[in-house]
């Protein structure tokens, strides 16, 4: 069985669907942002970024990746910005199902604001502009787009499964 590959921006779900659809599968969880800390010699994501830009975090998160498509049957859950490497999406694409995790701007507000682990959110207007460069990205490379606005985590990963290729 393929891989299952969730994207989407910052607060659409990722990391509560991951687990729960590894859970209701069968599968196992890779959390990529996770790996790439734990390959690296720094202790976060905004660390990597701070010390050696995206360039550089671009380059660990391909080779998380390539170590993720090594196995099946895993639900890989990607960072916001995975999108922006075309390499990365290709490794993907032939190697996952990638379903988009689609949330409308007003409803990733009212999830992250008040939360200290989304830095990005102290400048709106600059989210705001990455989500609508993203969008396009997201649509691009999704075999499935799931919407998660007014859904439970339940629901998605209902709707995620019933899209599923048989």
């Amino acid at each position: 069985m393929k891989n299952i590959a969730l994207i989407g921006f910052m607060g659409s779900g990722k990391t509560t669907l991951a687990k729960l659809l590894a859970d209701r599968l069968g599968y196992d969880l890779y959390e990529v942002d996770d790996d790439i800390v734990s390959a690296s010699e720094y202790s976060s994501v905004n660390e990597i970024f701070d010390k050696h830009g995206e360039l550089h975090f671009r380059e660990l998160e391909k080779n998380a990746i390539y170590r993720a498509i090594q196995k099946s049957k895993q639900v890989i859950s990607c960072g916001g910005g995975v999108v922006t490497s075309e390499n990365g999406m290709m490794l993907l694409k032939e190697n996952a199902t990638i379903i988009f995790l689609h949330a409308d701007y007003k409803t990733i507000t009212k999830r992250l604001i008040g939360t200290n682990s989304r830095p990005l959110f102290r400048y709106m207007e600059k989210a705001m502009a990455l989500y609508a460069q993203r969008l396009p990205l997201y649509k691009k490379y999704a075999d499935v787009e799931i919407t998660t606005d007014d859904k439970t985590p339940e629901q998605v990963a209902d709707d995620i499964i019933a899209k599923l290729p048989k």
